[in-house]
């Protein structure tokens, strides 16, 4: 017998379900048993906030030094801290936790890893922009990983109509980090005769760019061209297009036709007209060369007046391009029948927001009416926009559009805009730094049902704080309590900063409840 220096390769695969990654692992174990190797892959299951998160490990021997010192080896069930060879992630938070585990070490271990995000849970719940920066993520690995190769994959595979495991497949063999050709990992495809066609596509397109150093293609540069919405071909659209034309400075065109175009779409062209009157009052009074606070009321006005009620929701959800969309996310084909299912949830909130301003604000304050009516919005409903009663349900609910200048939510939240507005207007002119504080705030107004009343409670305990201040607050006082509101959940950070700017003893006391007290002026909804 003799003894072998040789040492088996380690390869670790990190996905989410729905990534095939049991098939990258598949293939990787047929092309080395094809090339003569000794191969074995196992699972192991975890827990990502997305999806289920599992570790594919392979090691693989070649046959060849079995045979010449007459013993097979010992291969290894999981991969284990700083001794991996190639560790593939099909999403970057993924190859960062990867990285945080000690699996990816500078000496040794070559990282192939797609670009793309999908987004966690805590990610998603923040009210501001609670996204992990990719740019860090990817920054760091690079440093830890003794070659590092990456690029959006899964953008490369939807552009072949395929799936990511074949652009991971494609980016290990163009890194040229196993002993086969190119050729023998194109027959482990065809070996497994499914999509044949379109996984040779995206491998042989992954394959070209990881062998260029998996550089990102130039990213255009935006222009500064003027966005014409779609609606302005008509003969109303036009008008208001040659208001925004003559009536506004060309450093807020742009944002004001976008926020025109997303009011139409929303309302009406009469409501995009009351958008534009609120700006050119602003815009009128400020004395800015760059008019920034005109820019920035005019993104935030536009958000605020587009509310998310039930009737927004069942339109977007009864939308041709939704029913498209789809469709080609699950790649259906022509013949194929698709039946969508819509979870809902209405609060009785969101039934009393449909309701004449008078009546649901009725049924708001009775106790009696609310407790009785509540056993109708205890549970979610399941509803199949496919199918007749389905689709019509939620069509008759966005039909309801007219109504909604009438109803109880548009009162309220106009309500609370007009009062928003002359904020600004009474600091634009001697103050335009809290002019703008004060039109950022805005940014708490976001969101649907349970998200959007959290963050109302915390713009309008801001509003009272700044009301009650014994010092003259600036921008940044501002700022820095937005940005506290924006953080968790719970409100602790906010309720923090909350008690640092105030100087009542009394609002401090009460910061957990968000003061329900300061809700009840102008603007405000009883629902809280």
């Amino acid at each position: 017998m003799f003894e072998s220096r040789e040492q088996p390769v380690k390869i670790a695969i990190s996905a989410m379900g729905g990534q095939g990654g049991g098939v990258l692992a598949s293939w990787i174990r047929d092309l080395a048993e094809a090339q003569g190797y000794l191969a074995q892959s196992t699972s192991v299951p975890g827990v990502a906030q997305r999806t289920g998160a599992t570790v594919y490990y392979l090691e693989i021997f070649p046959g060849a030094e079995t045979e010449r010192v007459g013993r097979k080896p010992v291969l290894g069930m999981t991969p284990i801290i700083g001794d991996v060879d190639i560790l593939i992630a099909a999403e970057l938070v993924e190859a960062g936790r990867a990285v945080q585990k000690g699996l990816v070490t500078p000496d040794k271990t070559t990282l192939i890893t797609t670009t793309h995000r999908a987004y966690t849970v805590a990610e998603k719940q923040h009210l501001g922009d609670g996204l992990s920066d990719s740019t860090k993520i990817l920054d760091g690995i690079r440093q830890v990983a003794k070659r590092c190769v990456a690029f959006d994959m899964e953008k490369l595979a939807n552009e072949h109509d395929s799936v990511i495991s074949s652009a991971l497949f494609g980016a290990l063999a163009g890194a040229e980090v196993l002993p086969f050709g190119k050729a023998d990992y194109e027959q482990a495809i065809r070996a497994g005769g499914v999509a044949v066609e379109t996984n040779l596509a995206a491998f042989n397109a992954a394959y070209h760019l990881a062998g260029q150093g998996g550089l990102e293609p130039a990213v255009p540069e935006k222009s500064d061209r003027l966005s014409v919405p779609e609606a302005a071909r008509t003969r109303t659209g036009k008008m208001l297009l040659d208001r925004v034309l003559t009536e506004f400075p060309p450093s807020c065109q742009g944002m004001i036709c976008e926020g025109m175009a997303q009011l139409i779409d929303y309302q009406d062209f009469r409501y995009a007209e009351l958008y534009l009157e609120r700006l050119r009052s602003l815009v009128a009074q400020e004395a800015s060369e760059d008019h920034e606070l005109t820019r920035e009321v005019a993104r935030y006005l536009a958000l605020w007046m587009a509310f998310p009620d039930t009737i927004r929701v069942a339109d977007q959800k009864t939308r041709s391009s939704r029913f498209q969309k789809i469709r080609a996310e699950v790649r259906a084909m022509d013949e194929q029948l698709v039946y969508p299912v819509e979870y809902m949830h209405p609060r009785i909130e969101e039934f009393c927001d449909l309701l004449p301003r008078r009546l649901g604000a009725f049924v708001l304050r009775s106790k009696r009416l609310r407790r009785f009516l509540s056993v109708f919005f205890t549970k979610g409903r399941k509803i199949k926009t496919a199918t007749i009663s389905g689709y019509c349900l939620l069509y008759l609910i966005a039909s309801l559009r007219f109504m909604r200048r009438a109803s109880y939510r548009y009162a309220v939240e106009n309500s609370a805009i007009e009062v928003w507005l002359e904020r600004i207007h009474s600091q634009a002119g001697k103050n335009p730094s809290l002019a703008l504080g004060l039109a950022e705030t805005a940014c708490l107004i976001k969101g649907y049902g349970a998200t959007r009343d959290r963050g109302r409670q915390r713009y309008e305990a801001i509003m009272a704080a700044l009301a009650e201040s014994r010092t003259r607050p600036t921008r940044e006082d501002v700022r820095r309590l937005w940005e506290a509101a924006l953080v968790g959940e719970e409100g602790r950070e906010f309720a923090l900063a909350l008690a640092e700017f105030s100087s009542d003893a009394s609002l401090k006391d009460s910061l957990e409840d968000s003061s329900e007290d300061s809700l009840e002026g102008k603007g405000a909804d009883p629902r809280v």
